[in-house]
């Protein structure tokens, strides 16, 4: 039996892109499916283009969402589904044509029933991905790939938004989306996100399987302007206030251990910097000096120092974060 997939797809102000994405959907081998598009923009034109592109097709229903933000764009695409599987993609992103029969496969053949599942994420290069950037921060780029076979997703990780699929009844169960979290150009910390990864992290401790499934493949478009040094120093430092944000709304920052958390960050901070320092030496040692029983390291020069200062940023988000939590807690006894 077929199960039914409900695509949610959240947009604002990219018409293009959301275009292209839907087409990609509409252009799959699997039929039993509908699109729930979530417009955020005011002006509404992606509602004309649908109507004259598609006219009343059945395949793609339109929901207009006049309070911007992701979490309540997809909560609301939760809430209107019809099918038993919801299925999340970004508007910048292009399904294969594999996409949806990977994503209904899995949730029908697996052993033990996934209750949600990520998939593949590569990318689209808008220009050349920059040396510096380390291949192991690529994940904030909304890219993923652990290889071609389904397996059980990685205990220290969890499914990017991007591509990512569950059981609709598990994710209201579990809460949907925390509308606290999520990017939201409506708020000051507009860059806060790790709603897909706090309501994976729920299922995922109430007892349920979280799969990856490689035949469930998108490409994520990689715009220029995130693959700057200024930008990439700004996104990890709001990834540690975001990681902040999602155990305090968990309930896993306790009163009282907001000081061991920053002394923690401090010394992270230390010890980067210390490698920093060491890099010249490590890399002369590495790439200069002929030795058979050394391996060289495929990290550049300059993407082992920016790998450093990625964690010392996380870790004054996370610092300043915790600090805030520590200003609250004190307002409210006085």
């Amino acid at each position: 039996m077929s199960l039914m997939v409900s695509v949610v797809l959240a947009t604002c102000g990219r018409q293009a892109m959301a275009l292209e994405c839907i087409e990609s959907i509409l252009a799959n081998d699997y039929s039993e499916f509908e699109i729930l598009v979530v417009d955020q923009d005011t002006n509404q034109a992606l509602k004309n283009e649908l109507v004259a592109r598609y006219g009343a097709t059945k395949k793609i229903r339109y929901f207009f969402l006049d309070r911007k933000g992701l979490s309540r764009a997809r909560n609301l695409g939760v809430r209107e589904a019809k099918g038993e599987i919801v299925a999340f993609i970004d508007d910048d992103a292009i399904a294969d044509k594999g996409w949806l029969k990977g994503i209904a496969q899995i949730f029908n053949g697996t052993d033990r029933r996934p209750a949600f599942i990520g998939g593949k994420i590569l990318p689209i290069w808008s220009c050349l991905k920059p040396r510096w950037y380390p291949a192991e921060k690529e994940f904030l780029l909304g890219l993923y790939d652990i290889g071609d076979d389904a397996k059980p997703f990685p205990d220290s990780e969890l499914p990017i938004g991007a591509n990512m699929a569950g059981l609709r009844q598990v994710i209201i169960d579990m809460g949907s989306f925390d509308e606290r979290l999520g990017f939201d150009y409506s708020r000051k910390q507009s860059m806060i996100a790790g709603e897909d990864s706090m309501l994976a992290e729920r299922i995922k401790e109430a007892g349920y399987q979280i799969y990856y499934q490689p035949e469930a493949t998108v490409r994520h478009r990689v715009a220029q302007s995130k693959l700057n040094m200024r930008y990439f120093l700004r996104r990890h430092f709001w990834e540690g206030v975001t990681i902040v944000n999602r155990l305090m709304l968990m309930g896993k920052i306790i009163k009282g251990n907001e000081n061991s958390i920053i002394s923690c960050h401090l010394r992270i901070i230390g010890k980067s910097i210390g490698r920093i320092v060491l890099v010249p030496y490590n890399y002369v040692y590495n790439y200069l000096i002929p030795s058979k029983k050394k391996k060289k390291k495929e990290r550049s020069f300059s993407a082992q120092v920016m790998l450093f200062l990625s964690e010392i940023f996380n870790s004054l988000g996370v610092i300043w974060a915790t600090i805030g939590i520590k200003k609250k807690r004190r307002s409210k006894l006085s």
